[in-house]
């Protein structure tokens, strides 16, 4: 677990080079990091849909995660998550998603799920481990070489 202080803050447009910051040192590609900050400005916008938080080591942001919530079908989803590699394996990960659920049990969803690349070994265990479950393979999802798969998780009430 994180031995600093650890916050979850809402996101604010001045993180947007934080963003950015983060997910370059993770290896995302241009095209990506673009939407990313692009979705976060946009999302924050919409708080009765979306959730868009930061996790605050101290003074830096050490991570991100965006949520949203389908009316039509009562799920949420989290449309992206990432952590600095320096603050890897520390829990932080784990306080986003907690911290995406928690908007999503506030919005009545029965649940919540999340797309990731098939090559994300890491990621997939991560999700495994915090009790989601795959749900499905969506091929060429990503790119014409690049598989996604779904991880789901349903709230029990």
């Amino acid at each position: 677990m994180f031995s600093d202080t650890l916050q979850i803050i809402n996101y604010a447009p001045k993180h947007q080079a934080d963003i950015r910051r983060i997910l370059e040192h993770v290896g995302w590609a241009e095209q990506y990091i673009t939407a990313a900050v692009r979705n976060a400005d946009v999302f924050s916008k919409e708080p009765a849909v979306f959730g868009t938080y930061l996790a605050m080591a101290g003074r830096e942001v050490a991570g991100f995660i965006y949520v949203q919530f389908h009316v039509w079908n009562r799920l949420a989803q989290i449309q992206g998550l990432a952590v600095d590699p320096h603050y890897q394996r520390r829990g932080i990960a784990r306080a986003l998603v907690d911290r995406a659920e928690v908007f999503a049990l506030g919005k009545q969803a029965r649940g919540i799920y999340v797309d990731t690349p098939t090559d994300n070994k890491r990621g997939r265990l991560f999700y495994e481990a915090a009790g989601y479950t795959f749900g499905y393979l969506m091929p060429r999802y990503y790119e014409d070489r690049l598989d996604g798969v779904t991880y789901q998780k349903f709230f029990d009430r």
